[in-house]
């Protein structure tokens, strides 16, 4: 491995370090040029040589210099042979399809001229050491192509060529598409399955908020889809914890697709249970897809939100102007105008009183240093959740107040500013926010705004839920951030401009930077829910045969976490119970997985014992769906495989004809030795040793002068 490619960057024009090198130098000369007493010319050399090192080693901590070498190296490279084990491909013909699969398999592996590496892939891919083996049962309840994608990305260096079997039905992560166009390599898919449309209707999508408050009434929009019954009439229902509250009678549509709305108004707080399901049709290949169950969370009060803003923009004035949009919120605003001057008469009251804070390009470098200390012992002492935009009048310096609660730290102060477009990830986002403000068409067409060109890293237990990019390029630096830890909550956009987002969406979805805005509050405001103990699942809704995921966190009286607790999970049916086992995972966080039985509603709790302390928590619910989410909708997407391959330089075929497929990758395994680069960064300003080299150069500098009676 041979270093190729070596550089040196920092955070300041090179020719301005230069021109200081040379005067420091020449006035370490001067000083030295004349010596009381007199010295010797080589012990003068010596002394101008530590001091002249002294200065640089200090511009070097100054100007935060990185080394950057990039290391060549050769590694041998293999044919990656991806296979989709989903529950989507166990259709009527399924032992036909088994049989096709393992023997495409066999040829593969019979090739010697084909270095070729095997996995099963679902929800996650899974490293198979016999393909032939029984591994191979088309029963994973999910399908994930992003994590195939991942997958390569990872293995880079060892991967030349990649082959996907699978139907092309997606509906866990992400579509990979922009990620699989980015890839240098090429990506060979092989269709499998049935593309003809079998008649049936079907609960498609429903969009609504997940968080509303009690006697405020929300739109509940359903999407029905429907295939060989258009011009059908059938009936629509809406329940609340199984009560009827709705009918509509439809015409289904003959372009396939229905959009029936329901208004809901729930009359008290806590969490609802809604439905919503289709009558079914004779001649439905399956009617288990024509039901769906939605899980809200109903707020009680009205809300106190305080914004606190460093100076006037344009940002808080988009901002301030959707939380108005909100009738449950009550907004008080401290805006600093300049040094100890205020748009209005400072209320510091309004902090205590607030259940959120906003703040928005604050602390400033004129910002009270009273202030700061307020808001920061609201966040830090009193638990207080809080929004933060990060604009370029934030004083990066003065951040450390708020260190400890911050999702983010900020690895180099580079007062530059660079024009980024924001990354949906769209699973996390929806996970906890309305599908009003999280449709990625939308943000696909945002446009860029200002981040600080700076290295920011997540903290652990934070969430990225929008990556930045630079002219649709990813970089490492995100760009909204989340953290729940305890009853500390904290959301942080790490740009400012954001006033932009709502300018652009304004005539075509007025309502998204609204709907975004006071998506968060309603967020932030869920930590006053926070217990010491509590216990939830990683989502509300599974198919058959899911793995559900439940998380405990632990907190004694001060919100320490505690790790060596006896925690019980009790999971209840009906009469039916089951008792899987928590296991700590640090910082206060314990884990379990379950996989249910059978569809319908279940509800689990837990309780705790430590240092003969008893803790219980509330009672949870979630829902196993009838409908294997693998079975709404089976028909394979050959357009969709295409695509997929044909953006890397790759090729499609179908299971039944894929003999040049062998060819491709006898050609490209003829010369498997793949060359990979390696970057390494040095950072030379945060190297401890550094600054001890210097202490050394001072002392000996000082050694000398003391020996030699100098003044």
């Amino acid at each position: 491995m041979l270093a190729e490619i070596f550089s040196i960057s920092t955070s300041v024009n090179p020719w301005l370090i230069l021109v200081l090198l040379l005067l420091l130098s020449g006035f370490t000369f001067y000083i030295y040029k004349y010596t009381i007493p007199d010295v010797s010319a080589p012990l003068k050399t010596v002394l101008i040589i530590l001091r002249s090192l002294i200065f640089i080693l200090i511009l070097i901590m100054i100007f935060e210099p990185v080394i950057s070498v990039i290391l060549r190296s050769n590694v041998e490279s293999r044919t990656f042979i991806f296979i989709d084990n989903s529950n989507s491909l166990a259709a009527k013909d399924s032992s036909k399809r088994f049989e096709q699969v393992n023997s495409l398999i066999k040829r593969i592996s019979a090739e010697d001229e084909i270095r070729s590496r095997f996995y099963f892939f679902g929800k996650k891919v899974d490293s198979v050491k016999d393909a032939g083996s029984s591994e191979l049962n088309f029963k994973e309840a999910q399908t994930n192509f992003s994590s195939v994608i991942d997958l390569i990305k990872k293995k880079d260096a060892s991967v030349n060529s990649a082959v996907i079997l699978s139907d092309g039905i997606i509906n866990d992560g992400n579509d990979p598409t922009y990620q699989v166009e980015k890839l240098q390599l090429p990506v060979f898919t092989v269709g499998i399955g049935d593309s003809t449309e079998k008649k049936d209707v079907l609960i498609y999508n429903v969009q609504y908020n997940n968080t509303i408050y009690a006697e405020k009434p929300t739109i509940i929009e359903t999407a029905i889809k429907n295939t060989g019954f258009g011009g059908s009439n059938t009936r629509v229902a809406f329940y609340e914890e199984n009560k009827l509250l709705e009918t509509k009678d439809i015409l289904l549509s003959e372009t396939g697709l229905n959009k029936i709305s329901f208004n809901y108004r729930p009359g008290t707080g806590g969490e609802k249970k809604l439905s919503i399901s289709v009558s079914p049709l004779n001649g439905e290949i399956t009617t288990s897809n024509n039901s769906r169950v939605i899980f809200l969370n109903v707020l009680d009060t009205k809300l106190k939100v305080c914004l606190i803003a460093g100076t006037p923009s344009a940002d808080v004035s988009a901002i301030s102007k959707a939380l108005t949009t909100d009738k449950n919120i009550q907004l008080r605003k401290i805006i600093q105008i300049s040094a100890n001057k205020f748009l209005n008469d400072i209320n510091i009251s309004a902090i205590d009183s607030a259940d959120v804070l906003f703040l928005i390009g604050f602390p400033a470098s004129s910002s009270p240093q009273n202030l700061i200390d307020k808001i920061s012992s609201a966040v830090n002492n009193q638990n207080k959740p809080f929004f933060i935009l990060l604009s370029n009048s934030v004083n990066i310096a003065r951040l450390k107040f708020f260190e400890n609660v911050l999702p983010f730290s900020i690895e180099n102060n580079n007062t530059e500013f660079i024009q980024v477009l924001p990354e949906l990830n769209s699973d996390l986002y929806s996970s906890s926010f309305s599908t009003g403000s999280g449709k990625k068409e939308i943000w696909n067409n945002l446009p860029p705004i200002l981040q600080a060109a700076a290295r920011i890293q997540i903290k652990p237990g934070g969430n990225t839920l929008v990556s930045s990019k630079v002219r649709n390029i990813p970089i490492s630096n995100p760009l909204v951030v989340t953290r729940s830890l305890g009853k500390q909550r904290a959301f942080t956009i790490l740009a400012g401009d954001i006033w932009k987002w709502q300018l652009q969406t304004a005539e075509k979805h007025p309502e998204f930077f609204d709907n975004f805005i006071n998506d968060i509050v309603k967020w932030l405001n869920l930590s006053s829910l926070q217990k010491q103990f509590s216990v939830s699942t990683d989502k509300k809704i599974y198919s058959p045969n899911e793995e559900v995921n439940f998380t405990a966190q632990l907190y004694d009286n001060t919100f320490s976490p505690i790790d060596t607790a006896q925690i019980e999970l009790q999971i209840s049916k009906g009469e039916k119970k089951f008792d899987p086992v928590l296991t700590p995972a640090g910082n206060g966080i314990y884990n379990a997985a379950f996989t249910p039985g059978e569809p319908g509603d279940y509800q689990f709790s837990a309780s705790s014992s430590f240092n003969g302390t008893q803790m219980k928590t509330g009672i949870g619910r979630f829902s196993v769906s009838e409908a294997q989410i693998e079975r709404i909708d089976t028909r394979m997407r050959p357009a969709y495989l295409k695509t997929l391959a044909k953006s890397t330089g790759g090729e499609y075929y179908s299971i039944e004809n894929y003999s040049n497929l062998l060819d491709k990758l006898r050609g490209i395994n003829r010369n498997p030795v793949k060359e990979i680069g390696t970057k390494k960064e040095y950072n030379l300003w945060s190297d401890e040793r550094v600054l001890l080299i210097i202490i050394i150069l001072f002392a000996a500098e000082w050694f000398i002068r003391k020996r030699s009676g100098m003044i």
